[in-house]
């Protein structure tokens, strides 16, 4: 399985995605991208708590 990611800016735009995904039988669904953000932090963070240090550098080159 594939993904793709659309970025908009108005909420017409995301129903306009979402109903055209939805008439050629693809499956799809809105998410904010900051939620994306957000958990990629999060991985990044609980991957550093397993290990006994973590360069600054190191953190700031996962940006």
């Amino acid at each position: 399985m594939e993904a793709i990611v659309i970025e908009v800016k108005s909420e017409a735009d995301v129903k306009f995605w979402l109903n055209l995904a939805k008439k050629t039988g693809t499956r799809a669904k809105s998410i904010n991208t900051e939620n994306i953000e957000d958990s990629r932090l999060a991985g990044l963070i609980e991957k550093g708590m397993k290990t006994k240090s973590v360069s600054r550098q190191s953190v700031m080159d996962k940006e």
